[in-house]
Order: C-alpha cells, then sequence, then structure tokens
C-alpha cells in the first residue's frame, strides 16, 4: 500500500525534554502539579511540531523515564537484567532500558491502556495526524535474553507471542481513539540484518543457537502485532529499525537473506532505517518492493552540526526517482532522548534537525505536506 495519505516527514517520538520539567522532576514535584508541567510541556511540544509541519504529530514520550517504559510501567512480568544480553550490547542499548521475562508468558499482563494518558492530550490540541512510537513486541521479548541455549529462543517466541496480544489491542484502541499511525521500534534487528551484526552476534552465541532462529522468533511477535488489525482505511503502522543515531553494524552492509525474511510479506506500512552519507553502509532498497513505504533517516541526530541541504538531496534523489513520490518519506535517523537523562542533542539543535528535514521534504512535497 503505497503512501497515499502523504506522511511524508517522520521523527521517531522521543524529543529532548525542556528545562521546566526536568527542573520539576529534579525538584521532587509529584502528583498534580507534575501533571499540570507535563501538559504545559507536551501542548507546548505538539504546537511547535504543528508549526514545523511535521506529517504527524507526538507528545515527544515526555512521560516516559525510557523509550521502553511505556511497557515496563503498564504490563506486569518483567525484572530487572542481572547478566550478559549479548544482542542488546551489540545493538547499543544501555543497560538501563533492558529488562528480562521473569515469570514467563503467563506473567505478561497489561494493567490498562499502554499509551493512552501520551496521545490524548495531544488529539486534544493539534489538528494534524497523531502518532505514537511503542516498543515492539519482539524486541521486548529479546532484549533481555541472555540467549544461552535454544531454550532462550523459545522462550522470546513465548513472551513475543503474549506481548504481541497486548500491542495488537493497543494498538486497536489507539486507532479507534483517532490515532493516525503507531510506529513499532524494534532496533535489535540491524544486528540480525546485517554481515557484521551477524557475524559478531554468532561469535558470542552458543553453538546451538543461531541467528536465524532470534530472527525468526522476533519477526513472528512483531507481525502477530499487526496482523489482522480492526483500524481505519488511513491508519497506518510502520516498523522503525532506529535508536539512536548511526546503526552501529552496517559498515558491511546487511545481508541479502535475512532482510527478505524480514521483508517479505511484511504487514507493515512503514519501514523506517538509517540512511547515511556511505552507499555501502545504507539499506539495500532495491530489494525492498513497491508498496512499502521507506523513512529515510539521511538527518543525523548524533551530531548537533547540520547537514548540507543538496548533499541529503543528492542522497535522495535517486530513491525517488528510482521509487516514486508515495513510497518516500524523509526523516533524522534516530529518536532524540530515548532516555530523559540521555539526551543527544540540545533543545535548538533539536529543533534545527527538524527543520532540515522539513526542508529536504519540502523540495520533493512542496505544499502537499
Amino acid at each position: 500500500m503505497a503512501d497515499d495519505f502523504k506522511y511524508h516527514i517522520d521523527h521517531h517520538g522521543s524529543l529532548v525534554r525542556p528545562p521546566a520539567l526536568l527542573a520539576a522532576r529534579a525538584a521532587g514535584l509529584s502528583g498534580e502539579a507534575l501533571a499540570a508541567t507535563v501538559e504545559e510541556a507536551v501542548e507546548a511540544a505538539a504546537h511547535l511540531q504543528r508549526r514545523l509541519v511535521l506529517s504527524t504529530v507526538g507528545d515527544g514520550q515526555f512521560r516516559r523515564e525510557h523509550f521502553e517504559s511505556v511497557a515496563y510501567d503498564h504490563v506486569s512480568g518483567f525484572a530487572p537484567v542481572t547478566g550478559v544480553t549479548p544482542l542488546a550490547e551489540l545493538a547499543g542499548i544501555p543497560f538501563a532500558r533492558r529488562r528480562s521475562v521473569a515469570a514467563g508468558p503467563a506473567g505478561l499482563v497489561a494493567s490498562g491502556r499502554l499509551a493512552q494518558a501520551e496521545t490524548a492530550p495531544v488529539l486534544a490540541v493539534v489538528d494534524r495526524p497523531v502518532f505514537a512510537a511503542l516498543p515492539s513486541p519482539g524486541y521486548l521479548a529479546a532484549v533481555g535474553s541472555a540467549l544461552d541455549g535454544p531454550a532462550a529462543v523459545d522462550a522470546i517466541r513465548g513472551a513475543g507471542a503474549a506481548l504481541a496480544a497486548i500491542l495488537h489491542a493497543e494498538i486497536e484502541a489507539l486507532a479507534a481513539a483517532g490515532v493516525a499511525y503507531v510506529a513499532l521500534g524494534n532496533p535489535l534487528y540491524p544486528v540480525l540484518l546485517t554481515v557484521e551484526g551477524r557475524e559478531r552476534l554468532l561469535a558470542v552465541l552458543p553453538a546451538d543457537v543461531s541467528a536465524d532462529a532470534v530472527l525468526a522468533a522476533m519477526i513472528e511477535a512483531d507481525r502477530a502485532a499487526v496482523t489482522g488489525l480492526t483500524v481505519p482505511e488511513n491508519f497506518r503502522v510502520g516498523l522503525d529499525l532506529t535508536d539512536s543515531g548511526p546503526l552501529p553494524t552496517t559498515e558491511r552492509g546487511y545481508h541479502p537473506a535475512a532482510l527478505d525474511t524480514l521483508l517479505d510479506e511484511t504487514p507493515f506500512h512503514r519501514l523506517c532505517a538509517d540512511f547515511p552519507a556511505d552507499p555501502a553502509a545504507r539499506l539495500p532498497l532495491e530489494r525492498i518492493k513497491p508498496g512499502l513505504v521507506i523513512s529515510l533517516g539521511v538527518v543525523d541526530v548524533a551530531s548537533p552540526e547540520l547537514e548540507d541541504v543538496d548533499a541529503l538531496l543528492d542522497r535522495v534523489d535517486p530513491v525517488v526517482e528510482q521509487r516514486g513520490d508515495l513510497d518516500v518519506a524523509i526523516a533524522t535517523n534516530a529518536g532524540f532522548a530515548a532516555s530523559v537523562d540521555r539526551p543527544l542533542l540540545s533543545e535548538d539543535a533539536q529543533y534545527a534537525k527538524l527543520r532540515l528535514v522539513e526542508t529536504v521534504a519540502r523540495y520533493y512535497w512542496g505544499n502537499e505536506i
């Protein structure tokens, strides 16, 4: 399905928390006082995104401590990680963001809605499509795994199925409330999809655990979360491979068979990935069938330096010429603050990067965005 609803500008959800919100939390503010500060910050961020003409608007994830907190705070059955988690290590996921599934699939139970409190205020204050970014079930099931034997892969599959049911229900509820787009984030995929990532992972896995088995378990969970959704016709769901800037294992390119496994018969409408200056490190778009919208992460969030617009257009031009303008979106290569205490840029630098995304997108779509 092509992007006929013209969501041509993406960002990945997390924004740098404003000073007033950080100060309120540092001062120990809680209850209604903290809630009012959060609401004020969210409303300001939503209006700013609206002025930037971003295709979809979110709450900046200002209520989350980490990207994953929307699940960890509302789903029982997670526990702190105490040992080695090789896949998360290779993907560069900070230790504070990892959890293991402690009680098996039966212990994974949602206590109410996950993202309702995030999206409802934004729906109330802006007249543009609203989106939410959620951790994918495959990611949540695998990020804390020791991958120390076949039983660990079976555990990912079991936990993934339980989490997929929770995420499936949440996505339908968000769509019913008027949310236009949900992006499921799984930054573990690049390790399993790239030549270097697979080699580095296989070097630390036991002989009876294969990268393909882990990949299959995650894909099964993530597809289950979005297959058979009852949602409005113009609702979109994407798969986001990014996390905190340039992907760590792409220098030697992608593994063709592994990428085909992820993309063949995918139920997702959109795929968000880093699209760096080095052609050898880019996602091989020739392997991606028409109709799946590619959100190109051409603006780098890891550095405050602004890229040259002409250089970005030179990178994007061949993609638009090859795929057509309905199957392409422009984005940063990650969010700006997947953790409250680890912002990648200042607020000013963040919005300069988003303005750069808008500048590139306007070259192709003009007033359509």
